[in-house]
C-alpha cells in the first residue's frame, strides 16, 4: 500500500511540475532592441510576459550584427520594440527570419522631432521622451493581453513617475554648474543636452563607426583649445583610439558617458541618468 502511495505522488509531482513548466513557457514573449527600452518593457511587463534583450549590453546597435542566435532567441516573439530613425539598421533583416513577430516603432510619434535634429535617433536619453516611449511599450502589452491591462497600467504609471521624479532632482543639481559646454564622443546627446541644459560644442565622430577625417579632428582641436575645455567624454562601446591621440594633443582628461547601460552597474534607465550626470558634474565642475 505504502509503495502505491508513493509511486502516485511520483506520478502526481511530475504531472504539477510539467504544468508548472507549460504554464511558464505561455507567457507571451516581447523583445527590445537595446538596454533602456528592455528596461521599460521588463519593468512594465514583470512576471506576466518573457522580456528579451536583442544588442547585448556593451555593444553598439549602430553596428550590431544580427547573428543565427539572436534569430533563434526571438522564436515565438510577438512584437519587437525599436527605437527606429536609422539606429537598428539591421532590424529588417531580423524582422525577415522573425516573421510572427510585429516591429513596433515607440518613437512614432517624434518624427518632426527627429526631423529638427537632422535624424538624430538617441531619443531616449531625454527622460520625457523616453516616458512617451515606455507608453507605447505598455500600450501594446495592453493590447495584446487585455486580461492584465490594469497590472501593465499600473507598472508603467509607477516606473515613469519613479523617472520623471530622479530626472527632475538630477536636472536641478547642474544649475550650480558655470560651465555646461561639453564634448561627446558621437552626437548621441542633444535630446540629453537639452532637458538638461547643457550645450555640445562638439564630438569625435561626427558619423558613428566612421572615423573622423584629419580636417575634422583639428577642427575639434581648435575648438577644445578656443572654448578652454578641459574634459571630452568617451562611451563605453566606442573605440578609444581617437580620444587617446585628443589627450595626447590637447591635454584634455576623459570621463565616459553611456547612452545604454553597461548590463552591470548601469543596468535600468534610472541607474544610466544618474550614472551620466555624476559624470558630468565630475568633469564640469
Amino acid at each position: 500500500m505504502r509503495k502505491k502511495i508513493l509511486i502516485v505522488l511520483l506520478f502526481t509531482f511530475v504531472i504539477l511540475t510539467g504544468c508548472g513548466k507549460e504554464i511558464e513557457s505561455e507567457k507571451p514573449k516581447f523583445a527590445a532592441t537595446i538596454l533602456p527600452l528592455y528596461d521599460a518593457l521588463s519593468e512594465i511587463g514583470q512576471d506576466k510576459i518573457e522580456a528579451v534583450l536583442i544588442v547585448p549590453p556593451g555593444a553598439s546597435p549602430h553596428t550590431f550584427t544580427v547573428t543565427p542566435a539572436e534569430i533563434k532567441s526571438l522564436q515565438g516573439v510577438k512584437a519587437i520594440f525599436e527605437n527606429n530613425f536609422g539606429l537598428e539598421e539591421w532590424i529588417g533583416k531580423l524582422a525577415s527570419n522573425v516573421t510572427e513577430a510585429k516591429v513596433i516603432n515607440v518613437s512614432e510619434s517624434f518624427k518632426q522631432t527627429v526631423e529638427n535634429h537632422n535624424g538624430n535617433p538617441h531619443l531616449w536619453l531625454n527622460p520625457d521622451f523616453f516616458v512617451q516611449q515606455a507608453r507605447v511599450i505598455a500600450d501594446t502589452l495592453k493590447e495584446s493581453d487585455p486580461q492584465n491591462a490594469g497590472f501593465y497600467e499600473a507598472n508603467f504609471n509607477g516606473y515613469s513617475s519613479n523617472i520623471v521624479d530622479e530626472a527632475s532632482k538630477l536636472k536641478e543639481s547642474l544649475k550650480s554648474v558655470p560651465n555646461k559646454n561639453i564634448i561627446s564622443f558621437h552626437d548621441a546627446f542633444p535630446y540629453f543636452a537639452e532637458y538638461f541644459g547643457l550645450a555640445i560644442i562638439g564630438t569625435v565622430e561626427q558619423i558613428p563607426g566612421h572615423e573622423p577625417t584629419p580636417k575634422e579632428i583639428a577642427n575639434l582641436e581648435n575648438t577644445i583649445r578656443d572654448k578652454n575645455i578641459k574634459v571630452i567624454f568617451n562611451e563605453p562601446q566606442m573605440s578609444k583610439d581617437l580620444v587617446n591621440a585628443l589627450i595626447e594633443d590637447t591635454g584634455v582628461k576623459v570621463l565616459t558617458l553611456d547612452p545604454l547601460g553597461d548590463g552591470e552597474t548601469r543596468t535600468t534607465y534610472i541607474g544610466l541618468m544618474d550614472y551620466n550626470i555624476q559624470e558630468i558634474l565630475t568633469g564640469l565642475k
